[in-house]
């Protein structure tokens, strides 16, 4: 054979080989896919599983969710944990970055919000149908530790309580006494401190005795009731109600800036608003 042509037959030969290996291993001649690193609050993390695959598609880019209670991530970030985008239930952790200057050009926004609920186990065998009832002797309280946000709002909440309609110099004051002395009662009949709201829906929908009760997100709730979590609903007024608002930041560390701020402006538009709607928030 020809020197030349063997020559070129050797060069197709190897191109097609290589592109048959990188094929082999990619599976395809797109550019590799960009990791975004999000440091989700618990509550979020339903609402984001909704959104990640388009989301990801129309960015070629794969979302890493680390997942914890908002405080426990704010402290990750300050020691140096790799993160792109940060969404806490409580937005003073996202100030308390703005603060430290560890925000991208010094910004966070606040993007939604959150109210407590009170869930009851399938068929309501205490027959719960007011915040009166939790402090029932009997009554088995499933709650957050004080430490996350929602535990947070739940003592809020409580004493929010103490000081409007168990207080008799108020003029909210419940004259039935039903309220009286309630911090003390509340925390009387809680069995279980835990580190996530989700945990508290798991425990009251098992409906094994483990608890009659427990206060969690609104959005909770709404999740439980989209996956037909076997618990029931019933509001807390906004009198007494901890509103938490959520905050969302870009960490000055992060490597993924403008793919950052395209995951953020989801969540400010329209069509993440109306996401966010429908798994609970914003209530």
């Amino acid at each position: 054979m020809n020197k030349k042509y063997l020559a070129i037959t050797l060069v197709v030969i190897i191109v097609v080989a290589g592109a048959l290996g990188y094929l082999a291993y990619n599976g395809t001649f797109s550019p590799k896919k960009t990791t975004l690193i999000v440091f989700a609050a618990s509550s979020m993390t339903n609402v984001i599983a909704n959104m990640t695959q388009a989301f990801e598609t129309a960015n070629n880019c794969k979302i890493v969710v680390n997942s914890a209670s908002s405080s426990t991530l704010e402290t990750q970030i300050v020691a140096g944990s790799p993160c792109d985008v940060f969404m806490s239930a409580n937005n003073k952790w996202t100030i308390a970055l703005d603060s430290a200057g560890l925000l991208y050009q010094n910004y966070y926004n606040n993007f939604t919000k959150n109210s407590l609920c009170i869930i009851v186990a399938a068929g309501n065998p205490k027959n719960i149908t007011s915040l009166a009832d939790l402090v029932k002797p009997g009554v088995r309280l499933i709650v957050a530790d004080a430490s996350v946000p929602v535990g947070e709002y739940t003592n809020d909440t409580v004493y929010n309580i103490a000081a409007t309609w168990g207080n008799a110099s108020s003029p909210l004051y419940v004259t039935s006494g039903a309220y009286l002395n309630y911090p003390a009662k509340f925390a009387a009949n809680v069995v279980s401190y835990e580190d996530t709201d989700e945990n508290i829906v798991g425990d009251v929908s098992l409906n094994v005795g483990t608890a009659d009760a427990g206060i969690v997100f609104y959005s909770d709730w709404a999740y439980g009731n989209l996956t037909h979590a076997q618990v029931s609903y019933l509001p807390i007024p906004d009198v007494v109600n901890h509103i938490g608002i959520y905050g969302i930041c870009i960490p000055s560390e992060s490597t993924q800036i403008a793919l950052s701020q395209k995951f953020e402006n989801y969540w400010l538009s329209p069509q993440g608003q109306a996401l966010l709607t429908e798994f609970g928030f914003g209530t």
